[in-house]
């Protein structure tokens, strides 16, 4: 039963505790950042990742030189450029290159601001992908507080953050505690992007597990018929998430007695009935 989990480079020649702006040749001043992170974006789209990192490493050395390190556009260089590291697998680079965003958004814009969420919320996804869980769920948690408290229960960036706790929580098999908070991110996704987004259909289908594990096996069944009904329209029938989608939804099956089994089609030729 497939769950929650299936568990030569360009370097920055400064690190950042040690940026220097004496470090950059006067030169890097006729240059662009944006031309930089233009490239940079180009190479990413074509998987170049060596590449993608050269060149939001010199739109970094831009930024600093022309605005210095406490400046919103070179904290979203920096930003970009940790998540660009953590893409080609090196976390250490990324790791502290997210650490000195955090560091810089907290002097900018205060430790409880959205943009310090944003820092928590990166952080906590590299830390639970390299399972220093306690990193992670303290992360998790602060990024939380903060959407909640500045945006509010209804908010895609809090229906985020609910989303990720709550799969930290179903990957530590606590699914109890899981269940109230993907609830709550399926209801705002829903509100805000209607039916039809892969949001949605992500929240029916963690949903949908989360009653599995819990052994409610007539409500997993609904919910991931839901999620296979929204990713039938939007993907194609190669796609990895709706494969296995269905195959889950075999396992669900097995749980479930015969009177209440109905074939897919019949279920989708209902739902489309009731738009």
């Amino acid at each position: 039963m497939n769950s929650f989990l299936n568990k030569e480079h360009y370097l920055y020649d400064n690190t950042l505790k040690n940026i220097s702006f004496s470090s950059f040749n006067t030169s890097l001043k006729q240059e662009n950042a944006e031309y930089y992170n233009e490239l940079a974006l180009t190479y990413k789209e074509k998987k170049l990742i060596k590449k993608v990192i050269y060149y939001y490493n010199k739109s970094l050395n831009v930024r600093i030189l022309e605005l210095g390190l406490l400046h919103t556009k070179t904290i979203s260089s920096i930003s970009r450029l940790a998540e660009a590291y953590c893409d080609a697998g090196m976390i250490k680079e990324s790791l502290n290159f997210y650490g000195k965003s955090l560091e810089l958004n907290q002097k900018l814009f205060g430790k409880d601001s959205l943009e310090v969420a944003s820092s928590y919320s990166a952080l906590a996804n590299i830390h639970f992908g390299e399972e220093n869980l306690e990193e992670a769920f303290n992360f998790y948690l602060q990024a939380l507080k903060i959407r909640e408290e500045y945006l509010g229960s209804k908010h895609p960036l809090t229906a985020m953050s609910q989303y990720e706790l709550a799969y930290f929580y179903a990957s530590s098999e606590e699914y109890s505690l899981a269940l109230p908070l993907f609830e709550k991110a399926l209801e705002v996704r829903i509100e805000l992007y209607r039916l039809s987004h892969p949001e949605t259909a992500k929240s029916y289908h963690s949903l949908a597990m989360c009653h599995y594990h819990l052994s409610n096996y007539n409500e997993a069944y609904r919910l991931l018929l839901n999620a296979i009904k929204i990713k039938e329209l939007i993907f194609s029938k190669n796609d990895k998430c709706l494969i296995l989608c269905k195959k889950n939804l075999k396992e669900i099956e097995k749980k479930l007695p015969k009177s209440i089994k109905y074939p897919l089609w019949k279920h989708l030729l209902k739902w489309i009935k009731n738009l």
